[in-house]
Order: structure tokens, then C-alpha cells, then sequence
């Protein structure tokens, strides 16, 4: 049973940008023993223009989190807060089971990692990102998530808002529409994420990479280890177009007036195109 008074409690956090005009940030998740992979696509990219922070969409550890600050699996995460950027860590469902506790997340023996709460606000003049827990919501324990959204940009004045939780909404794989109960649950964000004029979500859970041209955009990046290709191409799939396995991560840079992404695969091998999408 997941406990609620680790839920409502919203930090906030500023989220420095190295050049005023640009945020860049990677974006990655359900890493587990693929973070060492993943990690030198990133901090491959990360020499040649260095990235203001990673994200990472949940179940960074398997098969379950951490449950102390002196737990061996904290050694997954280090090739990721290894590359020097600031890493922010949301919690997935793997962090709900056997002996996790995740709130042993906050006390970390990592430099660079940064998990105030379970669900936190990012600020920086040009993107403003809610950070929620998902898995209370999935599995019908409480609304939180839901309050986050509605709340965590009352007084935000940043070009872009951005959402990040593990669970999928809108996806191409199988959480995309499994478990039915689940999944009809997650679909109770999309209004609330409206309503706050959210420009796009980040999640994981499902273990693939995929944008998706809703409102708000979503983008799935989920591929950090055991990628699973996507099952059935929905209608508002921007890419890919032909199911792939490819352990890879995403790359968000926004702008005051544009948004880019573009995915990659763990070398730093393109695989898509860049997609920008404009705002004035």
C-alpha cells in the first residue's frame, strides 16, 4: 500500500541554465543495468554541448529501488550522475516494491543527484517542470499526481511547462493501453495538464522511445535498458514510424520561442530527425 503522506508534498527546486537563451536537457528512463550504456551516449553528447540536466523518467533501479543510502544498487545510478550534469529523479513503480523505500532516494551517496521529494516543482526562466509520482494515481491509491499538476504552475511565468512522470498516457506500447484499469486512470491527467496549458509530458514504463503529437505532446523515453518495441503505432505518432529496439535517450533543448527533440541510441547515433515545435 502505497503511503499517502509521501505524496502531497510539493519542493521546489531552480533549475540553472548554462546559457540564458537555451535549456537542454537529456531525458532517460527505466535504466537499471543499461545506465552504464546509456550513460556514455549521454555524456558523449554532453562534451559537445554540455547538457543544464538529466531527467529521468522513473525505475532507475531494478527490480526494485534502493532502501538505504548504503544500498549496492546505487552503483546503477553512477554512470549517470558520473557525467556531471545535474541528474532529477522521479519515482516509477519499481521503487514501490520488495524492500524499497524511497524516500531513502533523498539521502543519496551520489554527487549531482537531486530527489527533494516525491513530487517536486523545477524552475528556470525559460522552462518551469512539475515532477509527480504516477504509480499512486495508476493504481488507484490516491489523486496527488493530479493536485501537482493543477498546482505546480499557479505561479509559474516560464515559456514552456513541462510534466514528468513514469507512467504513459498516450503510447504506442503496451502500457499505452494495458492494464485497462491503469490505464484509464492515467488518461485522468490529460485534463488537468490542459487546463494548465502543459506543453508537453515525459514519462517511461513503457521500455521504448516515441513522440507523440497530442495535447499535450508526449514523449516517451523509456529505452534505458531491455527496450521492447512498441506494439501498435497510435494515429498521433510523430516517431517512429516501424517499431524499433534500441536502448537510446532523448534530447529536449527549448528556446523562448522553440522546442527541439530528437532521440538517440546509446553511441549518440541519431536515430530520428529533430522535431521543433514553435511558441510565441
Amino acid at each position: 500500500m502505497v503511503s499517502v503522506r509521501h505524496l502531497l508534498f510539493l519542493a521546489a527546486l531552480a533549475l540553472h541554465q548554462g546559457h540564458p537563451g537555451t535549456l537542454r536537457i537529456a531525458v532517460v528512463g527505466d535504466t537499471g543495468n543499461g545506465s552504464a550504456a546509456v550513460a556514455r551516449g549521454i555524456s558523449a553528447l554532453h562534451a559537445q554541448s554540455p547538457f543544464d540536466a538529466i531527467v529521468l523518467t522513473g525505475d532507475t533501479f531494478y527490480p526494485c529501488g534502493v532502501s538505504s543510502i548504503s544500498d549496492p544498487r546505487w552503483s546503477v545510478a553512477t554512470p549517470l550522475t558520473a557525467i556531471g550534469a545535474p541528474v532529477y529523479e522521479i519515482l516509477g513503480n519499481h521503487d514501490y516494491c520488495g524492500s524499497s523505500k524511497h524516500e531513502a532516494q533523498r539521502d543519496t551517496p551520489l554527487a549531482n543527484w537531486n530527489f527533494p521529494a516525491t513530487q517536486y516543482t523545477l524552475r528556470s526562466p525559460l522552462a518551469d517542470f512539475v515532477m509527480i509520482d504516477t504509480t499512486p494515481l495508476a493504481y488507484g491509491y490516491n489523486t496527488a499526481a493530479m493536485d501537482a499538476v493543477r498546482n505546480g504552475f499557479a505561479s509559474s511565468r516560464a515559456h514552456w511547462r513541462i510534466v514528468v512522470g513514469h507512467h504513459s498516457i498516450v503510447s504506442s506500447g503496451w502500457h499505452g493501453r494495458f492494464p485497462k484499469d491503469q490505464h484509464a486512470r492515467m488518461l485522468t491527467l490529460i485534463r488537468p495538464m490542459q487546463d494548465a496549458k502543459v506543453d508537453l509530458y515525459l514519462c517511461g514504463h513503457d521500455h521504448h522511445l516515441e513522440l507523440l503529437d497530442t495535447n499535450p505532446r508526449m514523449l516517451v523515453s523509456g529505452a534505458g535498458s531491455s527496450p521492447i518495441p512498441p506494439i501498435a503505432r497510435r494515429p498521433k505518432t510523430l516517431w517512429p514510424d516501424e517499431p524499433m529496439r534500441s536502448i537510446g535517450f532523448a534530447v529536449v533543448e527549448v528556446t523562448p520561442k522553440t522546442m527541439t527533440i530528437r532521440f538517440y541510441d546509446a553511441s549518440a547515433k541519431p536515430l530520428s530527425r529533430s522535431f521543433t515545435f514553435t511558441k510565441e
